[in-house]
Protein backbone atom coordinates (compact mmCIF):
# COMPACT_ATOMS: atom_id res chain seq x y z
CA UNK A 1 0.00 0.00 0.00
CA UNK A 2 2.81 2.37 0.91
CA UNK A 3 4.49 1.71 -2.41
CA UNK A 4 1.19 2.38 -4.20
CA UNK A 5 0.74 5.72 -2.43
CA UNK A 6 4.26 6.79 -3.32
CA UNK A 7 3.63 5.90 -6.96
CA UNK A 8 0.41 7.94 -7.02
CA UNK A 9 2.09 10.96 -5.38
CA UNK A 10 4.96 10.88 -7.85
CA UNK A 11 2.48 10.74 -10.74
CA UNK A 12 0.51 13.69 -9.35
CA UNK A 13 3.71 15.69 -8.91
CA UNK A 14 4.65 15.03 -12.51
CA UNK A 15 1.25 16.25 -13.68
CA UNK A 16 1.47 19.40 -11.60
CA UNK A 17 4.90 20.23 -12.99
CA UNK A 18 4.51 19.26 -16.64
CA UNK A 19 0.83 18.66 -17.28
CA UNK A 20 -0.52 21.91 -18.70
CA UNK A 21 -3.92 21.67 -20.34
CA UNK A 22 -3.96 23.54 -23.67
CA UNK A 23 -6.54 26.31 -23.90
CA UNK A 24 -7.35 25.89 -27.58
CA UNK A 25 -10.10 27.92 -29.17
CA UNK A 26 -12.57 26.06 -31.38
CA UNK A 27 -14.01 27.90 -34.36
CA UNK A 28 -15.47 25.95 -37.30
CA UNK A 29 -14.80 26.37 -41.01
CA UNK A 30 -17.31 28.21 -43.19
CA UNK A 31 -18.51 26.95 -46.59
CA UNK A 32 -15.72 27.08 -49.14
CA UNK A 33 -12.98 28.14 -46.72
CA UNK A 34 -10.83 26.98 -43.84
CA UNK A 35 -11.05 29.17 -40.74
CA UNK A 36 -7.47 29.89 -39.68
CA UNK A 37 -6.90 31.46 -36.27
CA UNK A 38 -3.96 33.75 -35.70
CA UNK A 39 -2.24 36.74 -34.17
CA UNK A 40 -0.91 39.43 -36.53
CA UNK A 41 1.04 41.44 -33.93
CA UNK A 42 3.64 39.83 -31.63
CA UNK A 43 7.01 40.98 -30.27
CA UNK A 44 10.00 39.08 -28.90
CA UNK A 45 13.14 39.96 -26.97
CA UNK A 46 14.85 40.66 -30.27
CA UNK A 47 13.27 44.11 -30.05
CA UNK A 48 11.64 45.38 -26.85
CA UNK A 49 9.72 42.37 -25.48
CA UNK A 50 10.65 39.79 -22.85
CA UNK A 51 9.90 36.49 -24.58
CA UNK A 52 12.07 34.29 -26.80
CA UNK A 53 10.71 33.53 -30.32
CA UNK A 54 10.44 29.79 -29.63
CA UNK A 55 8.25 30.53 -26.62
CA UNK A 56 5.91 32.56 -28.82
CA UNK A 57 5.43 29.40 -30.86
CA UNK A 58 4.73 27.33 -27.74
CA UNK A 59 2.13 29.90 -26.66
CA UNK A 60 0.47 29.79 -30.07
CA UNK A 61 0.28 25.98 -29.92
CA UNK A 62 -1.19 26.17 -26.40
CA UNK A 63 -3.90 28.53 -27.71
CA UNK A 64 -4.63 26.42 -30.78
CA UNK A 65 -3.57 29.04 -33.32
CA UNK A 66 -2.86 28.21 -36.94
CA UNK A 67 -0.50 31.13 -37.55
CA UNK A 68 1.35 33.99 -35.92
CA UNK A 69 3.23 36.99 -37.26
CA UNK A 70 6.51 38.00 -35.65
CA UNK A 71 6.48 41.80 -35.88
CA UNK A 72 9.48 43.06 -33.94
CA UNK A 73 10.25 46.76 -34.14
CA UNK A 74 12.91 47.48 -36.77
CA UNK A 75 14.26 50.80 -35.43
CA UNK A 76 17.88 50.81 -34.24
CA UNK A 77 16.98 51.92 -30.72
CA UNK A 78 14.65 48.90 -30.42
CA UNK A 79 17.33 46.36 -31.35
CA UNK A 80 18.12 45.25 -27.80
CA UNK A 81 19.74 41.94 -28.69
CA UNK A 82 22.34 43.89 -30.63
CA UNK A 83 22.48 47.02 -28.48
CA UNK A 84 22.40 45.42 -25.02
CA UNK A 85 23.89 41.96 -25.58
CA UNK A 86 26.12 42.51 -28.65
CA UNK A 87 24.49 39.50 -30.29
CA UNK A 88 25.38 38.63 -33.87
CA UNK A 89 21.80 38.93 -35.18
CA UNK A 90 19.74 41.08 -37.51
CA UNK A 91 16.13 42.20 -37.94
CA UNK A 92 15.12 38.85 -39.44
CA UNK A 93 16.59 36.62 -36.73
CA UNK A 94 13.50 36.38 -34.52
CA UNK A 95 11.40 35.27 -37.49
CA UNK A 96 14.00 32.67 -38.47
CA UNK A 97 14.08 31.20 -34.94
CA UNK A 98 10.28 31.13 -34.73
CA UNK A 99 10.01 29.51 -38.16
CA UNK A 100 12.35 26.70 -37.12
CA UNK A 101 10.49 26.11 -33.83
CA UNK A 102 7.08 26.11 -35.56
CA UNK A 103 7.82 22.96 -37.54
CA UNK A 104 7.08 20.66 -34.61
CA UNK A 105 3.55 22.07 -34.30
CA UNK A 106 2.76 22.83 -37.93
CA UNK A 107 2.15 26.49 -37.09
CA UNK A 108 2.50 28.96 -39.97
CA UNK A 109 4.86 31.87 -39.25
CA UNK A 110 4.50 35.16 -41.12
CA UNK A 111 7.66 37.20 -41.56
CA UNK A 112 6.77 40.65 -40.31
CA UNK A 113 8.20 43.85 -38.87
CA UNK A 114 6.74 46.90 -37.19
CA UNK A 115 7.78 50.30 -38.49
CA UNK A 116 7.51 52.56 -35.45
CA UNK A 117 7.77 56.23 -36.37
CA UNK A 118 6.02 59.42 -35.38
CA UNK A 119 5.98 58.51 -31.69
CA UNK A 120 4.50 61.28 -29.52
CA UNK A 121 3.67 63.23 -32.71
CA UNK A 122 0.99 61.34 -34.64
CA UNK A 123 -0.13 57.71 -35.11
CA UNK A 124 2.70 56.20 -37.16
CA UNK A 125 3.04 52.53 -36.25
CA UNK A 126 2.64 50.07 -39.14
CA UNK A 127 2.96 46.32 -39.36
CA UNK A 128 4.48 45.00 -42.55
CA UNK A 129 3.68 41.32 -43.20
CA UNK A 130 5.01 38.76 -45.70
CA UNK A 131 8.27 40.68 -46.04
CA UNK A 132 11.70 39.36 -46.99
CA UNK A 133 14.10 41.72 -45.17
CA UNK A 134 13.39 43.83 -42.09
CA UNK A 135 16.86 45.40 -42.28
CA UNK A 136 16.05 46.97 -45.66
CA UNK A 137 12.81 48.48 -44.33
CA UNK A 138 14.67 50.07 -41.44
CA UNK A 139 17.47 51.36 -43.68
CA UNK A 140 14.95 53.03 -45.97
CA UNK A 141 13.23 54.71 -43.02
CA UNK A 142 16.35 55.76 -41.11
CA UNK A 143 17.95 57.28 -44.23
CA UNK A 144 15.90 60.39 -43.36
CA UNK A 145 17.15 60.71 -39.78
CA UNK A 146 18.69 64.14 -39.13
CA UNK A 147 17.97 65.47 -42.62
CA UNK A 148 15.45 68.15 -41.71
CA UNK A 149 16.92 69.93 -38.72
CA UNK A 150 14.27 70.68 -36.12
CA UNK A 151 11.39 69.67 -38.42
CA UNK A 152 10.80 66.33 -36.68
CA UNK A 153 7.31 66.05 -38.13
CA UNK A 154 8.63 66.02 -41.70
CA UNK A 155 11.41 63.59 -40.78
CA UNK A 156 8.94 61.08 -39.36
CA UNK A 157 6.55 61.37 -42.30
CA UNK A 158 9.37 60.87 -44.83
CA UNK A 159 10.65 57.89 -42.84
CA UNK A 160 7.19 56.31 -42.95
CA UNK A 161 6.85 56.90 -46.69
CA UNK A 162 10.24 55.39 -47.47
CA UNK A 163 9.92 52.48 -45.07
CA UNK A 164 6.51 51.47 -46.35
CA UNK A 165 7.59 51.87 -49.98
CA UNK A 166 10.42 49.41 -49.32
CA UNK A 167 7.98 47.05 -47.60
CA UNK A 168 5.67 47.26 -50.61
CA UNK A 169 8.61 46.54 -52.90
CA UNK A 170 9.01 43.31 -50.93
CA UNK A 171 5.34 42.47 -51.51
CA UNK A 172 4.20 43.37 -47.99
CA UNK A 173 0.68 43.48 -46.61
CA UNK A 174 0.61 46.68 -44.52
CA UNK A 175 -1.63 47.53 -41.56
CA UNK A 176 -1.98 50.68 -39.49
CA UNK A 177 -1.60 49.67 -35.85
CA UNK A 178 -3.60 50.86 -32.83
CA UNK A 179 -4.79 54.28 -34.12
CA UNK A 180 -6.15 55.05 -30.65
CA UNK A 181 -2.96 54.44 -28.64
CA UNK A 182 -3.00 57.26 -26.10
CA UNK A 183 0.68 58.17 -26.58
CA UNK A 184 -0.12 59.18 -30.16
CA UNK A 185 -3.81 60.01 -29.76
CA UNK A 186 -4.11 61.58 -26.28
CA UNK A 187 -7.52 63.17 -26.76
CA UNK A 188 -9.18 61.71 -29.85
CA UNK A 189 -8.68 59.09 -32.53
CA UNK A 190 -8.04 60.93 -35.80
CA UNK A 191 -7.54 60.02 -39.41
CA UNK A 192 -4.54 62.19 -40.34
CA UNK A 193 -3.66 63.63 -43.79
CA UNK A 194 -0.73 61.24 -44.06
CA UNK A 195 -3.12 58.30 -43.77
CA UNK A 196 -5.19 59.67 -46.65
CA UNK A 197 -1.97 59.97 -48.65
CA UNK A 198 -0.75 56.45 -47.79
CA UNK A 199 -4.14 54.95 -48.56
CA UNK A 200 -4.24 56.74 -51.92
CA UNK A 201 -0.77 55.44 -52.78
CA UNK A 202 -1.71 51.88 -51.85
CA UNK A 203 0.54 51.82 -48.79
CA UNK A 204 -2.16 50.86 -46.27
CA UNK A 205 -4.06 47.61 -46.75
CA UNK A 206 -5.55 47.02 -43.32
CA UNK A 207 -6.16 48.47 -39.90
CA UNK A 208 -5.83 46.99 -36.42
CA UNK A 209 -9.19 47.34 -34.69
CA UNK A 210 -8.20 45.59 -31.44
CA UNK A 211 -4.95 45.65 -29.54
CA UNK A 212 -4.36 44.22 -26.07
CA UNK A 213 -2.83 47.47 -24.84
CA UNK A 214 -5.86 49.63 -25.65
CA UNK A 215 -8.67 47.16 -26.38
CA UNK A 216 -11.32 47.65 -29.05
CA UNK A 217 -11.03 50.73 -31.25
CA UNK A 218 -14.50 51.76 -32.52
CA UNK A 219 -13.18 54.41 -34.90
CA UNK A 220 -10.76 51.95 -36.51
CA UNK A 221 -13.52 49.39 -37.02
CA UNK A 222 -15.75 51.98 -38.66
CA UNK A 223 -12.89 53.09 -40.92
CA UNK A 224 -12.27 49.48 -41.90
CA UNK A 225 -15.87 49.17 -43.09
CA UNK A 226 -16.11 52.68 -44.56
CA UNK A 227 -12.78 52.62 -46.40
CA UNK A 228 -12.79 48.91 -47.27
CA UNK A 229 -9.69 48.04 -45.24
CA UNK A 230 -8.67 44.59 -44.06
CA UNK A 231 -9.69 43.96 -40.44
CA UNK A 232 -6.91 42.71 -38.15
CA UNK A 233 -6.29 42.31 -34.46
CA UNK A 234 -3.29 41.35 -32.38
CA UNK A 235 -2.08 40.97 -28.85
CA UNK A 236 0.91 43.28 -29.47
CA UNK A 237 2.35 41.10 -26.73
CA UNK A 238 5.60 42.22 -25.12
CA UNK A 239 5.29 39.97 -22.06
CA UNK A 240 4.50 36.26 -21.67
CA UNK A 241 0.98 35.49 -22.87
CA UNK A 242 -0.24 34.36 -19.45
CA UNK A 243 0.23 37.95 -18.28
CA UNK A 244 -2.11 39.17 -21.05
CA UNK A 245 -4.74 36.43 -20.91
CA UNK A 246 -6.45 35.20 -17.72
CA UNK A 247 -6.58 31.53 -18.64
CA UNK A 248 -7.87 30.52 -15.20
CA UNK A 249 -11.05 32.50 -15.91
CA UNK A 250 -11.44 30.86 -19.31
CA UNK A 251 -10.33 33.85 -21.37
CA UNK A 252 -9.01 33.52 -24.91
CA UNK A 253 -6.43 35.72 -26.57
CA UNK A 254 -7.68 38.10 -29.28
CA UNK A 255 -7.45 36.55 -32.73
CA UNK A 256 -7.82 37.39 -36.37
CA UNK A 257 -9.79 34.77 -38.27
CA UNK A 258 -8.62 34.33 -41.84
CA UNK A 259 -10.92 32.46 -44.22
CA UNK A 260 -8.43 30.77 -46.53
CA UNK A 261 -8.76 28.41 -49.45
CA UNK A 262 -5.92 26.33 -48.01
CA UNK A 263 -3.98 26.09 -44.77
CA UNK A 264 -0.70 27.59 -45.94
CA UNK A 265 1.25 30.82 -45.98
CA UNK A 266 0.10 31.45 -49.55
CA UNK A 267 -3.46 30.68 -48.49
CA UNK A 268 -3.29 33.36 -45.78
CA UNK A 269 -1.71 35.87 -48.17
CA UNK A 270 -4.46 35.33 -50.74
CA UNK A 271 -7.19 35.61 -48.09
CA UNK A 272 -5.97 38.92 -46.64
CA UNK A 273 -5.62 40.35 -50.14
CA UNK A 274 -9.28 39.39 -50.67
CA UNK A 275 -10.20 40.96 -47.28
CA UNK A 276 -11.57 37.69 -45.85
CA UNK A 277 -10.76 38.43 -42.20
CA UNK A 278 -12.74 38.80 -38.99
CA UNK A 279 -11.63 39.95 -35.53
CA UNK A 280 -12.51 38.03 -32.36
CA UNK A 281 -11.73 39.64 -29.01
CA UNK A 282 -13.20 39.81 -25.51
CA UNK A 283 -16.11 37.57 -26.49
CA UNK A 284 -17.10 39.73 -29.48
CA UNK A 285 -16.86 39.33 -33.25
CA UNK A 286 -16.18 42.19 -35.66
CA UNK A 287 -16.41 41.84 -39.42
CA UNK A 288 -18.29 42.30 -42.64
CA UNK A 289 -21.79 40.84 -42.74
CA UNK A 290 -21.00 38.55 -45.67
CA UNK A 291 -18.36 36.85 -43.50
CA UNK A 292 -19.75 36.82 -39.99
CA UNK A 293 -23.21 35.62 -41.03
CA UNK A 294 -21.90 32.29 -42.42
CA UNK A 295 -19.53 32.09 -39.44
CA UNK A 296 -22.47 32.37 -37.04
CA UNK A 297 -24.36 29.71 -38.99
CA UNK A 298 -21.34 27.41 -38.67
CA UNK A 299 -21.02 28.11 -34.93
CA UNK A 300 -24.69 27.63 -33.98
CA UNK A 301 -26.32 24.27 -34.69
CA UNK A 302 -30.10 23.87 -34.75
CA UNK A 303 -31.44 20.32 -34.53
CA UNK A 304 -34.49 18.31 -33.38
CA UNK A 305 -37.04 20.73 -34.78
CA UNK A 306 -40.50 19.56 -33.68
CA UNK A 307 -43.97 21.06 -34.17
CA UNK A 308 -47.14 20.45 -32.22
CA UNK A 309 -50.56 22.06 -32.26
CA UNK A 310 -49.41 25.00 -30.14
CA UNK A 311 -45.63 25.27 -30.32
CA UNK A 312 -42.35 24.50 -32.00
CA UNK A 313 -39.27 23.30 -30.13
CA UNK A 314 -35.69 22.75 -31.24
CA UNK A 315 -32.25 22.22 -29.81
CA UNK A 316 -29.74 25.04 -30.23
CA UNK A 317 -26.05 24.44 -29.52
CA UNK A 318 -22.98 26.66 -29.67
CA UNK A 319 -20.27 24.60 -31.38
CA UNK A 320 -17.56 27.21 -30.87
CA UNK A 321 -15.66 28.97 -28.11
CA UNK A 322 -17.19 32.32 -29.14
CA UNK A 323 -20.22 33.28 -27.02
CA UNK A 324 -23.45 34.18 -28.79
CA UNK A 325 -25.87 36.69 -27.25
CA UNK A 326 -29.25 37.14 -28.96
CA UNK A 327 -31.89 39.85 -28.54
CA UNK A 328 -35.34 39.66 -30.16
CA UNK A 329 -35.49 41.93 -33.21
CA UNK A 330 -38.46 43.52 -35.04
CA UNK A 331 -40.46 41.39 -37.45
CA UNK A 332 -41.56 38.67 -35.04
CA UNK A 333 -44.38 40.43 -33.22
CA UNK A 334 -46.96 37.69 -33.93
CA UNK A 335 -45.01 34.93 -32.21
CA UNK A 336 -43.60 34.44 -28.73
CA UNK A 337 -40.10 33.21 -27.88
CA UNK A 338 -37.34 34.09 -25.45
CA UNK A 339 -36.45 37.72 -26.04
CA UNK A 340 -32.90 37.21 -24.80
CA UNK A 341 -30.75 34.13 -25.31
CA UNK A 342 -27.11 33.63 -24.36
CA UNK A 343 -25.07 30.63 -25.47
CA UNK A 344 -21.74 30.12 -23.81
CA UNK A 345 -18.96 27.98 -25.23
CA UNK A 346 -20.38 24.54 -26.05
CA UNK A 347 -23.74 25.31 -24.39
CA UNK A 348 -26.94 23.61 -25.56
CA UNK A 349 -30.51 24.79 -24.89
CA UNK A 350 -34.06 23.92 -25.84
CA UNK A 351 -35.67 26.80 -27.72
CA UNK A 352 -39.46 27.19 -27.88
CA UNK A 353 -41.72 29.25 -30.20
CA UNK A 354 -45.47 29.55 -29.97
CA UNK A 355 -48.28 31.78 -31.22
CA UNK A 356 -49.23 35.01 -29.55
CA UNK A 357 -51.39 33.06 -27.08
CA UNK A 358 -49.62 29.91 -25.95
CA UNK A 359 -52.95 28.41 -24.76
CA UNK A 360 -54.33 28.34 -28.30
CA UNK A 361 -53.35 26.66 -31.58
CA UNK A 362 -51.08 28.47 -34.01
CA UNK A 363 -52.44 31.84 -35.18
CA UNK A 364 -49.95 32.00 -38.09
CA UNK A 365 -49.09 29.69 -40.98
CA UNK A 366 -45.45 30.75 -41.19
CA UNK A 367 -43.14 33.00 -39.22
CA UNK A 368 -39.68 34.49 -38.89
CA UNK A 369 -37.59 34.23 -35.75
CA UNK A 370 -35.53 37.46 -35.74
CA UNK A 371 -32.59 38.28 -33.52
CA UNK A 372 -29.87 40.86 -33.13
CA UNK A 373 -26.59 39.15 -32.23
CA UNK A 374 -25.51 41.79 -29.74
CA UNK A 375 -21.86 40.70 -29.47
CA UNK A 376 -21.30 40.19 -33.23
CA UNK A 377 -20.87 43.48 -35.12
CA UNK A 378 -20.93 44.52 -38.79
CA UNK A 379 -19.91 48.11 -37.96
CA UNK A 380 -19.37 50.12 -34.81
CA UNK A 381 -22.61 49.93 -32.76
CA UNK A 382 -24.28 47.84 -35.50
CA UNK A 383 -25.01 44.28 -34.37
CA UNK A 384 -25.58 41.51 -36.87
CA UNK A 385 -29.26 40.76 -37.53
CA UNK A 386 -30.26 37.17 -38.30
CA UNK A 387 -33.56 35.61 -39.30
CA UNK A 388 -34.83 32.05 -39.44
CA UNK A 389 -37.98 31.28 -41.45
CA UNK A 390 -40.34 28.43 -40.53
CA UNK A 391 -43.68 27.10 -41.78
CA UNK A 392 -46.23 25.51 -39.51
CA UNK A 393 -47.17 22.03 -40.83
CA UNK A 394 -50.57 22.02 -42.53
CA UNK A 395 -52.09 19.68 -39.94
CA UNK A 396 -51.51 22.26 -37.17
CA UNK A 397 -52.80 25.33 -38.96
CA UNK A 398 -56.10 26.91 -37.95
Amino acid sequence: MKRLLITVLVALMAISVTGTVPHRSRIPDIPGYKTLKGDFHIHTNFSDAHVWPETRIDEAAFDGLDFIAITDHVETHHQHMIKDYKADVNRNSSYELALKAAKKYGIIVIHGAELTRGSRLFPGHYNTHFITDGDAINSAAEAHNGKYGTDEFRQEEEAIRSGLQEARRQGAFITWNHPDWEQQAPNETKWWPIHTELLGKGLIDGIEIYNSFVGFDPEAFHWAIEKDLVITTGTDAHVPMFQWVDYEKGEYRPMTLVFAKERSLDGIREAVAAKRTVAVADGCVYGREELIKPLLKACVEVTNVKFSEKKMTCTVKNLSTIPVTLLKAPGSEMIVYARQVHLNEGEEITFTVNGIDSRKPWNVQEFDVNFYVTNWFTDTDTPLKVSCHASVPAKYRK
